[in-house]
């Protein structure tokens, strides 16, 4: 057996030793490919029943503290699932299109697309807090806004972000 792989391998080394070269610009412009860069994930947030400030549980928590303020943004209870399957991104030329806006705009934009997306029997809350973490003494915290959906939401198209000046 091992001088059948050795063999196999014998005959395989001039093909690893194949030559590497710089292409011509006209070998080059006849290649065709694409760059960019595609993601797929899926996450599910699950509520821990130990946090009891929730009914049920809460689920997963993120804060942002904007500038030097003294409270916080807090994406709340965030619980169920998110998938997504080919989540590509992009830098293209908007130089057209967008109702005559692009010509005058003709510059690179970042461009995230989403081929395949869900949300399933998801739940955030949006709020503002006085503290990073709910457990600390003290802690207050505003509901905004509360999204919940039982059943499957699906998420597709390009989002463009746009350099400022």
């Amino acid at each position: 057996m091992l001088r059948l792989f050795a063999g196999l391998f014998c005959l395989a080394a001039p093909l690893a030793m194949a030559d590497l070269r710089p292409l011509e610009e006209t070998e080059l412009a006849a290649v065709n490919g694409q760059d960019g860069l595609t993601i797929s994930a899926s996450i599910r947030f699950n509520p821990n029943v130990s946090q009891t400030r929730c009914a049920g549980g809460c689920g997963a928590r993120v804060t942002i503290r904007p500038g030097q303020s003294a409270g916080v943004i807090a994406i709340d209870n965030i619980k169920g699932g998110f998938s997504f399957d080919g989540v590509t991104l992009d830098i293209v030329t908007i130089n057209s299109g967008f109702n005559g806006e692009g010509a005058q705009f003709n510059r690179d934009a970042l461009k995230l697309s989403l081929r395949e997306a869900y949300f399933d029997n998801a739940q955030y809350t949006l709020s503002g807090a006085n503290q990073v973490s709910a457990t600390q003494p003290g802690f207050q915290q505003t509901d905004l806004l509360t999204y919940h959906t039982n059943g499957r939401v699906d998420l597709r198209g390009d989002l463009y972000i746009f350099p400022s000046n």
